[in-house]
């Protein structure tokens, strides 16, 4: 049987992604703000701030999120899925750092624009509106491809070399990340520190949205996906299971800055 292309593929799943009717779907320009409706704050704690974990609906293109996959899925196509991360928190999954000489012009044109969305909103949050991404030093974008029954277990990212910041733009699948506080000082490099069990915030990441983690979400929460057929309960008190399969994500941080 003949490969279905990568193009192929994710144009089927924006499509389906776009008639179901449990979500909304505006696949137009960038988003300008969060969507509220894609968090699920009932079971947060006090100390949670909203503004620290959002989601951009339809924040990417079809035509950029293509080239975004087209870029990955071509750099991984020979690698094999592996079972097992060093610290143990990600199964079943490829990943690849994507530096810009391997990024497609159009590609490159939609990381600049994370970035310069990412400074201007969420890392110069006093002066957002002259902030940009030269203002900041990044780490190389990388790409995790992850099977449907791949886990992405509860973990903060490693504080030893990234920032302040965590964002991600997630294609072909649509998921539910959880949040839940944990005690930032009970390991190291927060990766293995115990979470709160019975308090926690739901992001809902449909295909071509953009989620940022940062501030008390960024190092007193951990981070996870939950598995497929997982419920997401709105704001607006509609609930709707969320299937997840194979999921592609771009992974941004910023650079870590000496004190």
């Amino acid at each position: 049987m003949r490969m279905r292309s990568s193009q192929w593929i994710l144009s089927t799943v924006i499509r389906r992604h776009c008639s179901n009717r449990q979500t909304r779907c505006f696949i137009t320009d960038a988003a300008a703000d969060p969507s509220p409706s894609l968090r699920d704050a009932s079971q947060a704690p006090p100390n949670f701030d909203p503004s620290s974990a959002v989601v951009y609906e339809a924040f990417v293109s079809e035509q950029e999120g293509q080239s975004l996959a087209n870029d990955l899925l071509d750099r991984l196509k020979r690698r094999r899925y592996e079972k097992g991360h060093w610290d143990a928190v990600i199964t079943d999954y490829k990943e690849i750092e994507l530096p810009a000489p391997i990024l497609s012009e159009d590609s490159l044109t939609l990381i600049h624009r994370v970035r310069n969305q990412l400074a201007k909103k969420h890392l110069n949050v006093e002066h957002h509106s002259h902030g940009n991404e030269n203002d900041y030093e990044w780490l190389p974008p990388h790409g995790i491809d992850l099977k449907r029954d791949g886990n992405l277990k509860p973990h903060v990212d490693s504080v030893r070399f990234s920032g302040d910041l965590v964002a991600g733009v997630s294609l072909l699948s649509s998921s539910i990340m959880r949040l839940k506080p944990h005690d930032p000082f009970s390991a190291a490099d927060h990766t293995d520190a115990k979470a709160a069990d019975d308090k926690w915030v739901d992001l809902y990441l449909p295909p071509l949205s953009l989620y940022v983690l940062t501030g008390v979400s960024r190092y007193q929460y951990t981070h996870e996906l939950l598995p497929c057929g997982s419920i997401f309960q709105g704001p607006d008190g509609v609930a709707f299971p969320v299937t997840r399969d194979r999921r592609l994500s771009i992974i941004l941080r910023d650079s870590k800055q000496d004190d």
